[in-house]
């Protein structure tokens, strides 16, 4: 699924179902999108959580929206690995 999502931006998704395992951290046209480890909270208040996780070779962004209650994700490469092998 992360391949899907590398390098599209900012991506709306939905959120995950109660049925979803604790990695799951959104949805994405029905499939379930999960997270690796959380490297960093970037922002965290009221109406936005925004942090950074490493899932195998990708940088997942996640950014919720409370007020107008979305989510959206962002996936790019992390550095380190090489291109040209995807």
């Amino acid at each position: 699924m992360l391949n899907e999502l590398e390098g599209n931006g900012w991506t709306m998704v939905e959120p995950p179902l109660e049925r979803d395992g604790e990695s799951v951290i959104a949805r994405f046209n029905g499939e379930p999108v999960k997270a690796g480890f959380l490297m960093d909270v970037i922002e965290e208040n009221d109406s936005t959580f925004h942090s950074q996780y490493r899932s195998g070779k990708y940088n997942l962004e996640v950014k919720i929206d409370f007020d107008i209650g979305r989510g959206q994700v962002r996936v790019e490469e992390a550095d380190g690995y090489d291109n040209e092998n995807k």
